[in-house]
């Protein structure tokens, strides 16, 4: 027949065998102790690193503090763990020495790890050897080439922003001096002023011409009268005389219309093109000053549009092993050994209670 048991007497099986947990814990407690005073010694040193906003004097380049823009700060974790950065670390402090027989990749898993504090602008940089200070010199060496390696970043796009500009401004400055050229070109002929004071001069001409012309009609007139008397033979030789002349100015007249009509076209098709030239000098002028400015802007803020990297803590030389960690290691452990003993006796136990009565050991009856 089978028999069931409570709490209590599960408790008293472990009771009586309270040696079992105690000698797992003690062997555990032993056996992690001397592993981790047999392992090599690892120490950490950390470096900081402050990440500022875009700086200048322009409000329109200050970047709000937002917990989106804290998170975007993650990416220059990138560039402290760059894989050509710590090879010049290795190479620098001759780490392979330090640890040999390991790729770039596993050493550095191991010496290197870089993080963001989170809803912070601090980048922390550790770097874990053998040696303390070789520690400390490695961290600091990753920060300050960190610094350095966004600076250029930074500078490298500020020049391509650069260079557009500059080129920009070479166009409108050559589109200014092209349109001054044509104003000039325009200037070499005729001047405006030339051109209407001629037109003058022909109008007052053809005036006074217009007035002589008159005069002379009217003696023409007066000279035909008198022709038709007996004693106007004088005045009829000379009607052919005063005839020829007065065709002579009409002549004169038409020509000079003639001429102040020509002068007249030109003189607008002159002001049309002056116009047309002044408006295209203006806007030019207009955008070589936009583009100056423009490029001016960017000299002035060149290097100091991105996020600015300061070292605020090169670290220092650890005192204590980072690794191992003996009170960790000691400790899970014991709690290890604990758990095992403690299944190990509960699957006993378990086991003992599901044999017939008949079939178990008197010690086992009597505990039961």
């Amino acid at each position: 027949m089978y028999e069931t048991v409570g709490v209590f007497e599960y408790i008293d099986y472990l009771r009586s065998r309270w040696r079992v947990v105690a000698a797992a814990a003690g062997c555990a407690f032993a056996l992690s102790l001397i592993a981790s005073w047999m392992l090599p010694k690892r120490y950490t040193s950390t470096a900081s690193i402050v990440i500022e906003p875009p700086g200048g004097n322009d409000v329109r380049m200050a970047t709000a503090v937002s917990p989106i823009y804290l998170e975007s700060l993650k990416t220059y974790e990138r560039f402290a763990l760059s894989d050509s950065l710590f090879a010049r670390a290795v190479a620098e402090f001759h780490l392979s020495d330090a640890l040999p027989g390991q790729s770039l990749e596993s050493m550095k898993k191991q010496v290197l790890k870089v993080t963001k504090i989170r809803d912070t602008k601090i980048l922390e940089i550790d770097a874990t050897l053998p040696d303390p200070a070789m520690a400390q010199k490695v961290a600091e060496f990753i920060a300050n080439e960190t610094v350095t390696l966004t600076r250029a970043e930074t500078r490298a796009g500020d020049r391509d922003f650069l260079d557009e500009a500059q080129r920009q401004d070479q166009e409108a400055q050559a589109q200014l001096e092209h349109a001054r050229q044509m104003s000039l070109g325009e200037a070499s002929g005729d001047s405006i002023e030339a051109l209407q004071a001629r037109i003058d001069s022909n109008v007052e001409v053809s005036n006074k011409l217009r007035e002589e012309l008159g005069v002379l009609m009217g003696d023409i007139a007066q000279a035909q009268e008198r022709a038709k008397l007996p004693e106007g033979n004088y005045d009829a030789q000379q009607l052919p005389g005063l005839r020829a002349r007065a065709a002579a100015i009409q002549a004169r007249i038409d020509d000079l219309q003639r001429a102040s009509a020509e002068s007249g076209a030109q003189l607008s098709r002159r002001k049309a093109r002056h116009d047309a030239l002044e408006e295209e000098r203006k806007l030019a002028s207009t955008a070589a000053e936009s583009t100056s400015a423009r490029l001016r802007d960017l000299k002035a803020s060149h290097g100091s549009r991105g996020e600015r990297l300061r070292v605020i803590d090169p670290g220092v030389v650890p005192q204590r092993p980072s690794s191992p960690n003996i009170l960790l290691n000691v400790s899970a452990a014991v709690f290890f050994a604990l758990s095992v003993s403690m299944t190990y006796l509960a699957l006993r136990f378990a086991y003992g209670l599901g044999k017939p009565v008949s079939s178990r050991a008197p010690r086992d009856r009597q505990l039961i």
